[in-house]
């Protein structure tokens, strides 16, 4: 097989993944991903493991192993920086490939994400993953409150460094935004309860369906622990406060991805998803797997350019229009409207009336100030609109002022090291990436 080459066909089928729930991308052959992991160039500084990876995965040396063909080798080098690369290997957005050199040059990055990917997939079918080894017991216990990407990456760190560690988790399951934000058809569960049965043979314990501050009282968690790591998240959804938002039909993105029954379901339904982002996208994926009738999505912000901004230079994630495996699989993609009012009929959603926004704009093509022109007003017709537009912060009150912390004007955890109360990923530092979350982890258990 070449090796000069970027692989374009990620996907499975489009009229094969619309009908079922199943990852959306197909697996690469051995032959493929040795190919990928040749092209990696000799660059002297690799920008992919500096500048791109949060984790610091030592990507060049695992490249060259499975170039070479020893992807055992290769396994051995990731799970040095790397606890969970089936996670990062299927959803994180590939910071790593911003930075490749070969984007100088315009040849496409080397395919690192699935390199990633096929290394543990690999090794869990050679049975090669083992449960994390922990050094002798020191004595020590630390709770863990939150199951998601940041409390998993800091209970295994923790872990493995002696301590006893307890995970507490409000859901039924583990996982967080990994199990309650990402569907199926991105990240299959089994993935998760996969791993999560390493970490329990591991000795971590785990929790469920316990809120701290409200089933178990944030002094209780203090008193009977010698450290505790906050690792609940932002959950706090952004909300739409326009006239008509109680209208029935009307969801957040979380509840409509994840939520049973009838008024959830988008079949026959005209769907407008409010929010261009990965969880808009997903909103957007879902609506085609259930059979809606249409499915639109809009953006208050202007469309990206086609190529790479110039306030992106490489090797800096560039600023550009995407288009998602959803994007492909149909629907309608709008940008510049901001939404002013649900249109209500008898109680429910029949639509919504917009206006289209015009932007100032700096030298280099970035957004800076919205104008709205109210001559452009128009209706969007829908029965059933998604409200997609991120996340704000932590509202776990109860938890928060029990461990008698304070939060950021951006509703982010303060922590207080004094008293050994540490907040990792999302809480304490915004939403962001699944894998910025476990770097953050790592940091903050590294000198434990």
């Amino acid at each position: 097989m070449e090796t000069d080459q970027r692989i374009q066909n990620v996907y499975r089928p489009v009229e094969e993944r619309v009908k079922d729930l199943k990852e959306v991308e197909r697996f690469f052959t051995e032959e493929e991903i040795k190919s990928q992991g040749a092209r990696c160039s000799n660059c002297g500084i690799p920008f992919c493991h500096g500048d791109g990876c949060p984790l610091f995965n030592l990507i060049p040396e695992f490249n060259e192993a499975i170039a070479q063909g020893n992807p055992r080798k290769a396994y051995h080098i990731i799970s040095k920086t790397a606890f969970f690369p089936e996670f990062t290997g299927r959803v994180c957005p590939a910071l790593c490939e911003a930075g490749c050199t070969k984007n100088i040059h315009n040849e496409g990055a080397v395919m690192v994400r699935q390199v990633e990917k096929y290394i543990i997939e690999n090794a869990f079918k050679e049975n090669w993953v083992m449960q994390p080894i922990a050094e002798k017991p020191n004595g020590k216990k630390v709770a863990v409150i939150g199951a998601g990407p940041a409390g998993l990456y800091a209970a295994e760190s923790l872990r493995r460094k002696g301590y006893t560690v307890t995970v507490y988790e409000k859901q039924p399951k583990a996982g967080g935004l990994l199990r309650y934000g990402i569907p199926n058809w991105k990240l299959e569960k089994e993935v998760i309860d996969r791993r999560i049965q390493l970490l329990e043979s591991a000795g971590i314990k785990f929790v469920y369906n316990t809120e701290i501050g409200k089933d178990i009282s944030p002094s209780y968690i203090q008193k009977n622990h010698d450290y505790v790591f906050l690792a609940i998240g932002t959950p706090n959804a952004r909300d739409l406060k326009i006239p008509g938002r109680e209208a029935e039909g009307v969801y957040l993105a979380l509840d409509f991805l994840h939520g049973e029954g009838e008024k959830y379901n988008a079949k026959g339904k005209k769907v407008l998803i409010i929010g261009g982002g990965d969880t808009g996208n997903d909103c957007v994926g879902k609506s085609i797997r259930e059979g809606c009738e249409s499915v639109l999505q809009i953006e208050f912000m202007p469309k990206p350019p086609e190529e790479r901004s110039p306030s992106t230079p490489w090797p800096m994630w560039p600023y550009m229009v995407r288009t998602s495996y959803a994007h492909h699989e149909g629907g309608e993609r709008r940008w510049n409207l901001s939404s002013k009012e649900f249109i209500v009929e008898n109680g429910h959603v029949k639509g919504v009336e917009a206006v289209t926004v015009e932007w100032e704009m700096d030298p280099q093509g970035r957004p800076l100030k919205p104008k709205e022109l109210p001559e452009t007003k128009e209706f969007i017709e829908a029965d059933l609109v998604v409200l997609a537009m991120g996340f704000t912060g932590v509202p776990e009150a109860g938890l928060v002022e029990g461990l008698g912390l304070k939060l950021t004007p951006r509703t982010t955890i303060i922590q207080d090291p004094a008293r050994n109360i540490f907040a990792v990923g999302d809480c304490a530092n915004g939403a962001s990436l699944v894998v910025r979350a476990m770097a953050d982890a790592r940091a903050k258990t590294k000198d434990f």
